[in-house]
């Protein structure tokens, strides 16, 4: 498929491509649509709330958006592909050449990608009361879409490729959304502590004190495990995103390990045929959960007509190690060979425990 047929081609670019003006001194090149459709959404919900003895609010709900015209990025001077039934693959058209050899990389933004988006939300509230709020609240949530991010040349997220697989097929890339977690509980809860026995300055340091508790979980982002060169030879000089194949016996539920020292099974991945895409989804792989509680202690004291607040704030209270996705992308080497520790995490997503103490005057 000549590129110059398509649409997503400015005229002006069009006509470059067509008279070979520039291609001497041009060699890599970035675009972005010239007749860019807007991008938008549609949102809806519906939830239902019931109020219950004790100051306590109850809500169920349900969350959904559909995507369009959002964008994705791919480069079009590549070989074409067709798709082989016999195997399940695409394959490089033999024989087939780039649509512009004296040109490089053309990588493109177009408005192709779509997104859906499903969640069931959970949550109970119960108003202050007695010395006690706390909210509580579960999210299960399923994002999938063809593209995420907004950046040309690179990623929107650690997790996510700068460009796609094949420019003329974006349904490829259908799968779980480089931002997408399915499940969310996050509790919080303040509470002035009862105490008021004693009189003096014994009352004074018994009464006002406050605690604070914020917990978070979060389950794994997805990511991607990528081959690392240009194994199917469709000649495209896009720092490339060709995917594996499945090894027989593995699929998404079985490859991770859930050891950061090897996260996943690197042995569930192979090279595909020669001259083919992998099987490998977008996003078919997990990270690490996260689990994070912060903790804080108030004193509040009168001062005149005033108040002072000594403040105590512990972050990550039990110094978990919230670990990001593995270090590398990339599976094998340009010979085929394996690359080392490509399943091995040594970076954090969150912080070690931090305290922080303050002072705070309030008038």
């Amino acid at each position: 498929m000549d590129i110059r047929t398509v649409p997503t081609f400015g005229s002006a670019v069009q006509q470059l491509l067509a008279q070979g003006v520039g291609l001497a001194v041009q060699k890599r090149s970035e675009f972005i649509d010239y007749n860019a459709r807007q991008p938008y959404t549609a949102q809806y919900h519906a939830s239902v709330a019931h109020e219950f003895p004790g100051q306590l609010v109850a809500e169920v709900g349900y969350v959904g958006s559909r995507g369009y015209n959002l964008p994705f990025y791919s480069d079009p001077n590549a070989r074409p592909v067709q798709f082989n039934a016999a195997d399940g693959h695409w394959q490089v058209v033999p024989g087939s050449s780039l649509p512009f050899p004296d040109w490089g990389r053309i990588r493109t933004r177009t408005d192709v990608a779509r997104s859906w988006y499903n969640g069931m939300t959970a949550s109970v509230n119960r108003r202050f009361s007695h010395g006690l709020l706390f909210q509580g609240s579960y999210t299960y949530g399923n994002s999938r879409d063809t593209w995420s991010g907004g950046l040309i040349g690179s990623a929107d997220f650690d997790n996510g490729a700068g460009s796609a697989t094949n420019y003329f097929h974006p349904e490829n890339e259908l799968g779980p959304s480089s931002f997408d977690i399915r499940h969310t509980v996050i509790f919080n809860a303040v509470y002035q502590l009862p105490f008021s026995q004693g009189t003096g300055k014994m009352s004074e340091l018994r009464t006002g004190w406050q605690i604070g508790v914020i917990a978070n979980y979060a389950s794994g982002i997805p990511f991607t495990p990528f081959i690392g060169y240009d194994f199917a030879g469709d000649g495209s000089s896009d720092p490339n995103p060709q995917k594996p194949d499945w090894a027989p016996g593995f699929n998404a539920s079985n490859a991770i390990i859930g050891d950061p020292n090897n996260w996943y099974n690197a042995n569930a991945f192979v090279l595909p045929p020669k001259g083919a895409y992998g099987n490998v989804g977008r996003n078919s792989l997990r990270g690490p959960d996260m689990k994070v509680v912060d903790l804080s202690i108030f004193k509040n004291t009168p001062v005149a007509k005033q108040n002072l607040q000594l403040r105590l704030e512990i972050f990550n209270l039990f110094n978990r190690a919230n670990f990001g996705t593995p270090n590398s992308a990339v599976l094998f080497n340009s010979d085929g060979t394996r690359v080392p520790n490509a399943t091995n995490i040594t970076r954090t997503a969150t912080t070690s425990r931090q305290v922080q103490l303050g002072v705070k005057f309030v008038f």
